[in-house]
Order: structure tokens, then C-alpha cells, then sequence
């Protein structure tokens, strides 16, 4: 006989942003406040047997304290069937504007945890040169891919720079880093650490009287055979 309940499991997986007084919560918190949103929803979500039951739920990489993110993933487990775009829209009548879900999706494949296959963390920063950006980033380009690249601690947990002017502000300059959130024993690599390298950061931009005016975390990738794919796009 068929296990109806088993026919009718649905994964999702949801992105969803914190912003404002919001990025100042703990994953923890983050975390809490998405079960609460589910349960009012009224969805029903599966739980693990035994004494100490707990929700199929699993979240993306924390978020360091203070940086606004555009690119929190959870895979959670129901027990019924349900369409993405009502998933979404009953979750989200159930969280503040701070916190939104963006983005759903059904996974149909299997997949690991969300922590174990997140490989890469994207982080923008919009640096204020207080000059034409135009005529400094040719400059400035060389001396991060020399200083930060290749010269710092850093340059083992960096997969990637890249440095573009605004368009509507010659002052303003965006520095996309892609950094490594898992180690890759053939790439002989390190695990990025934000705090540390926000430091220095801060630090090293002096030298070019630089400021960071803002930063996120703007998405998190997958590696699929030479390629970064979001978690979206891998299932």
C-alpha cells in the first residue's frame, strides 16, 4: 500500500533578504522568526521522528552581524503539496517588510544540506574615492589585485574581485568580492572571513583616502563543474 503522506512531501526552497534594524539579528534569530512565519502561515511542516522531534528545515551560511543581505536560502519540508507563488505569499503576510521572501522554488532533484553546498559568498561594496573614479580605477584595480590578490593573508579565501565606476557617480566605485565559504582541497584555498578581512579592508582603502559608503551581501553560489550557479538555478 502507498504511503500517501510520502507521495504528497514538497521541498522548497526560498531566498529571502534582511535589511535595516534587521541585520543587526543573529542567525539564530533570523532563523526563529522564519519557523514562526511558517507555522502561522499554517503550513505543514515535517518534523523528525524520535523523543526530541525537529522541523526539516536548514538554512543558508550566517550573515555577519551588521551587513544587510539580499541572499538568505532555506530548504524546509512539508507534508502536503503546495504552489510556490501561494508559499510565498502566505509566508510573507507573516513577516515584517525588513524580511521578505523573494524567491521559491520546488526542489525536484536531490541536494545536500544548503551549508555543505554553498561554496562562494558574494559581498558589494561601494567604495566613496572622493575623486573621478574614472581616472583611479585603473589604478586602484592593479593595487588590489597586487595587494589583496596576491599579497595579503586574504589572497587564499578570495575566488574572485571585480571593480566597476558607478555610472551616475564618478565618485563612487563598486568592488564585488567573491569569496570562499568551504574549503576545496584542490584549490588549496582558505574559508573567507568577513570581520577580519572588513578590518583590514578598512585599513588598506586609507592609503587611496577611500571609505566603504555601504555593503551587502548580495548572493551565494554553488561550484558546478567551472561554473557559479546560485542555489536557485541548481535545482
Amino acid at each position: 500500500m502507498i504511503n500517501q503522506k510520502s507521495v504528497s512531501e514538497t521541498k522548497i526552497r526560498f531566498k529571502f533578504y534582511k535589511k535595516g534594524e534587521y541585520k543587526y539579528l543573529s542567525h539564530l534569530d533570523i532563523s526563529r522568526m522564519i519557523m514562526r512565519a511558517l507555522n502561522r502561515a499554517e503550513l505543514e511542516i515535517k518534523y523528525s521522528q524520535g523523543y526530541n522531534p525537529k522541523p526539516k528545515i536548514n538554512f543558508s551560511l550566517p550573515t555577519p552581524l551588521g551587513i544587510e543581505s539580499l541572499a538568505e536560502y532555506a530548504d524546509v519540508l512539508l507534508d502536503n503539496d503546495i504552489s510556490e507563488n501561494k508559499f510565498k505569499k502566505k509566508v510573507n503576510l507573516r513577516l515584517k517588510p525588513q524580511m521578505q521572501i523573494t524567491e521559491v522554488k520546488k526542489v525536484i532533484i536531490k541536494t545536500g544540506s544548503l551549508m555543505n553546498e554553498i561554496a562562494i559568498s558574494l559581498f558589494s561594496f561601494k567604495l566613496d574615492t572622493g575623486c573621478s573614479s574614472r581616472h583611479l580605477i585603473g589604478k586602484f584595480y592593479k593595487a588590489v589585485e597586487g595587494d589583496l590578490m596576491v599579497k595579503s593573508d586574504f589572497s587564499r579565501t578570495i575566488f574572485d574581485l571585480k571593480i566597476t565606476p558607478a555610472k551616475e557617480n564618478s565618485d563612487i566605485i563598486f568592488l564585488k568580492l567573491f569569496g570562499y565559504a568551504k574549503i576545496f582541497k584542490e584549490r588549496d584555498n582558505e574559508f573567507f572571513k568577513f570581520n577580519n578581512f572588513y578590518q583590514f579592508f578598512g585599513n588598506w582603502l586609507r592609503k587611496y583616502r577611500t571609505s566603504i559608503k555601504d555593503l551587502k551581501k548580495e548572493e551565494l553560489f554553488i561550484i558546478k563543474g567551472n561554473m557559479l550557479k546560485t542555489p536557485m538555478e541548481v535545482i
